[in-house]
């Protein structure tokens, strides 16, 4: 059966014979597919992607040799690409339906020019596609069975205009579901709850004449909104959820809003909403199903950074905590600096934090949630000599006036205790500290995780020491913007951006004071790293000084250093951009990606030199910085690298390697040399 089918497809491919190729009758059951190509013979309408989607037979990518050469890793695809003839003509049939489903009834699909080789036994499979006129619409006629109310009538001649707009377009089975579903979107969001479409297509050579019939039905009212699969959450608390009440007019959107408010309680795994049978009058049942989650979550999680090392968080999360859909969280995280590699001899940063938080998703209105927690926090930063404890109470709302549109207001009052080194009893400095921020999300993205299409705009304005007692007195405002494009299929461009001004006030004016320049350590504002400009390390971009342990003479007269690093002294003002450009990685499927970037960075902040151009420090060893705030394009520094990334369900894996344009002197020198 087999070698028939092979004797059959070589029929038809000897039709149109290929040059310098081996004869196909070589070909057998041990056959794989090299490649497949496509060509047109007169307009070309759709992607080779596109056209792919729908075959069986596939091809390997361009780096298919090396692939098979590292098949021994666990996460190398070892999938073969065996020929059938069979499948083959299957595709074709399917190729064939694919374009007159999208309105090219005479396209003929073949091929005649497939080549063999049979040096490795394989077959490049040519798809000859002649896509022909394709049919358009003609006439489209809209009829309503019975009258619009007064209120829907402009917006339904408006939606009428704009299907009479289409008409000399080509017109496919999917436009016909389109033109049917906006119609129905349109009167089931104004209350017309039973609406229906009847649609009939009439062709005329390569024109079609579109007649659709309107059924609105009468307008509705939610007599009763039925709850199925509620057992731990109460009635009362699914209905508060919904954007509508019993007594209100019916629409459609809202009720698949109420839908998703439901989902994002985290109660559910699973909401569904319907309208079960019910008679066709003006009085409407809504019925919504819900099966509940367990109410007591576990959750775990590592990772690993060069500046931190191993990292690790665990959170515990009782989801209706008290009823009310209430959450109390009780979390736990670490930057434990195990297997750290930071650069440039600088120290792992280390850190553990745990709280205790309590979130009411409902604060007279689904849109409005409000959460407390108290925190611990220990924090080790030996490259900016900042270690402290903090212990505090954060207290905040969340108003989301849209998806992907929130503003959240937040307090923060906690007492530090700063620790001297090598210490962890002895302290000094203590002091109070009070936040208030305002920080607003705004967007339309496509994916939150992996965005491709979209933007999004986080303006953040936090004060220290306008509410309350604090003992560091500043104005701080940021601005992230991230501008997603897509270019052509998986090809795509990512622009970001983060700049942000701090203005220290009252007595924390003077930055070089010992006392206020370690309180304003994690304040002031940093560059460079993987997710800043990359080619530096973590906050190395900008004016750093070199710093040591100590200093000791060897037996022979010289002189060495014990820790010698550099110590970023951050700035007031902060511009960084990076500009990234996306394409597919042959043979390595969707979810892998190669990216080429740009990133720049300019900090505000300039240390003062001597005339040997060595920095000057004061009587308690602080160096001696001036910081106006106003920033210098002409000292802008940049990065430019390539990496590859992978498209998890949760988020973006990178990998990539950077290298730096325009390096300051201080890059170019090490810690011991400085």
């Amino acid at each position: 059966m087999y070698r028939a089918l092979v004797i059959i497809f070589l029929v038809i491919c000897y039709a149109v014979p290929a040059q310098a190729q081996d004869p196909l009758s070589l070909s057998n059951d041990k056959t794989t597919i090299r490649g497949v190509s496509f060509r047109f013979t007169d307009s070309r309408t759709f992607t080779s992607e596109q056209l792919e989607a729908r075959m069986s037979s596939k091809a390997p990518g361009a780096l298919f040799s090396w692939r098979k050469r590292l098949d021994f890793l666990p996460f190398i695809d070892k999938k073969e690409y065996p020929f059938h003839p069979v499948e083959l003509q299957r595709d074709v049939i399917r190729l064939q339906r694919f374009y007159q489903r999208n309105g090219f009834p005479d396209a003929i699909v073949d091929y005649p020019a497939s080549q063999y080789r049979a040096s490795d036994n394989s077959i490049r499979v040519i798809i000859s596609i002649a896509e022909g006129p394709p049919v358009t619409l003609s006439e489209l006629d809209i009829d309503l069975a019975s009258p619009l109310e007064p209120e829907i009538e402009t917006r339904w001649n408006t939606l009428v205009d704009d299907f009479q707009e289409r008409i000399g377009e080509r017109f496919t089975d999917l436009d016909q579901v389109s033109l049917e579903s906006d119609i129905l979107e349109l009167l089931q969001n104004r209350g017309h709850a039973f609406a229906r479409v009847e649609s009939s297509v009439e062709p005329v050579n390569k024109d079609l004449h579109v007649s659709i019939l309107v059924h609105p039905g009468p307008l509705g009212i939610v007599e009763k909104i039925e709850i199925d699969g509620n057992e731990g959450i109460s009635r009362k608390v699914v209905l508060r959820e919904l954007p509508f009440q019993e007594g209100d007019r019916y629409s459609q959107k809202k009720v698949s809003r109420g839908q998703q408010e439901l989902f994002k309680l985290g109660l559910f795994r699973l909401v569904l909403s319907d309208l079960p049978t019910q008679p066709t009058d003006s009085t409407v049942l809504i019925r919504y199903r819900i099966r509940e989650s367990k109410p007591r979550f576990i959750f775990g999680e590592t990772g690993f950074s060069k500046e931190s090392g191993v990292a690790f968080q665990g959170q515990f999360r009782h989801r209706n905590f008290g009823g009310s859909a209430r959450q109390l969280t009780a979390a736990v995280s670490s930057n434990t600096g195990w297997l750290s590699v930071p650069t440039d001899n600088r120290f792992a940063i280390r850190s553990v934090s745990s709280s205790l938080s309590l979130h009411q998703p409902y604060l007279g209105s689904t849109r409005l949630s409000g959460s407390v927690s108290p925190f611990y926090k220990w924090h080790d930063d030996p490259n900016l000599y900042s270690r402290f404890f903090e212990t505090g109470i954060s207290t905040g709302m969340v108003f989301e006036f849209l998806p992907f549109r929130t503003i959240s207001v937040q307090h923060r009052f906690s007492r530090t205790v700063p620790l001297l080194e090598g210490s962890l009893g002895e302290r000094f400095d203590v002091y109070n500290l009070s936040l208030l921020s305002l920080t607003a999300t705004i967007g339309d993205i496509d994916d939150f995780l992996n965005p491709r299409k979209g933007f999004l705009i986080h303006p953040h304005i936090e004060s220290g020491g306008l509410v309350g007692a604090s003992g560091i007195e500043y104005l701080k405002g940021r601005l992230d913007l991230g501008l997603y494009l897509p270019i052509y299929n998986r090809i795509s461009f990512t622009f970001s951006m983060t700049t942000g001004r701090l203005l220290p006030m009252g007595g924390s004016r003077d930055q070089v004071n010992a006392e206020t320049e370690f309180r304003f350590d994690p304040i002031r504002f940093y560059a460079g790293g993987a997710s800043d400009v990359r080619g530096w390390g973590l906050n190395g971009l900008g004016e750093q000084i070199s710093v040591v342990d100590s200093v000791f003479q060897k037996p022979d007269g010289t002189w060495s250093t014990n820790g010698a690093r550099f110590e970023a002294i951050g700035a007031e003002t902060k511009l960084t951009t990076r500009f990234e450009l996306r394409f597919p990685v042959p043979g390595l499927g969707p979810s892998w990606s190669l990216g080429t970037f740009l990133d720049g960075g300019v900090m505000s902040s300039e240390i003062r030199k001597d005339a040997n151009g060595r920095p000057l420090y004061t009587t308690e060893n602080q160096a001696i910085f001036d910081d106006s705030g106003s920033i210098s394009f002409n000292k802008m520094q940049f990065g430019t690298g390539a990496g590859i990334r992978y498209r998890t369900p949760v988020g973006l894996v990178r990998f990539d390697l950077a290298y730096k344009i325009n390096p300051s002197q201080t890059d170019l020198r090490t810690a011991e040399d400085a």
